[in-house]
């Protein structure tokens, strides 16, 4: 298959209407990172804080060991988050839903670097998901367990992460 040229698209690139990316908010991440610190907290029983500082760098850490992540600054998928349309509380809504996902995915994401997985499924021992601000079991049948900030205690909690040989890291 050959390339296409413009002549053939029709519309320049100048003319052609693109949505700006939609950005997420600091303190809609912010207060993210205070939802899914609250269940890390109920669920290990450990004194894990979840930080974001203004460059969107997302800090785990439990005062012994910590690691960092940058976050990205566009919504991922602002079509699913902030569809055109929305209502100011529909959008506002659809980005706290993001924040929650992208917030929930690194802190696991950043536990499993330090040799945790974290959330743990308490029926299926799998690791939960995030989609949407809830958390998921993607074990059979997939079930939803809660809005991120209300992981019951003792529910969905961290185990060590086996290294290739089978032992554990954490």
């Amino acid at each position: 298959m050959g390339v296409v040229g413009l002549a053939a698209i029709g519309t320049p690139c100048s003319a052609r209407r693109y949505r700006a990316a939609v950005q997420r908010e600091p303190a809609r991440l912010v207060a993210a990172a205070g939802r899914v610190q609250a269940d890390l907290r109920r669920t290990t029983d450990h004194p894990w804080t979840c930080t974001i500082d203004d460059d969107l760098v997302l800090t785990v850490s439990d005062g012994a060991r910590s690691e960092q992540l940058a976050l990205v600054a566009e919504v991922e998928d602002e079509d699913w988050y902030a569809p055109a349309g929305a209502t100011p509380g529909e959008l506002g809504a659809g980005l706290d839903a993001d924040a929650d996902e992208v917030v929930g995915t690194e802190v696991a994401e950043a536990l499993r670097a330090l040799g945790l997985t974290w959330p743990v499924c308490a029926d299926h021992a799998r690791v939960l998901g995030n989609c949407s601000g809830a958390w998921y079991c993607p074990g059979e049948p997939q079930h939803d367990i809660a809005e991120a900030g209300r992981l019951p205690g003792g529910a969905a909690g961290a185990r060590p992460v086996p290294d290739s040989a089978g032992r554990t890291l954490g």
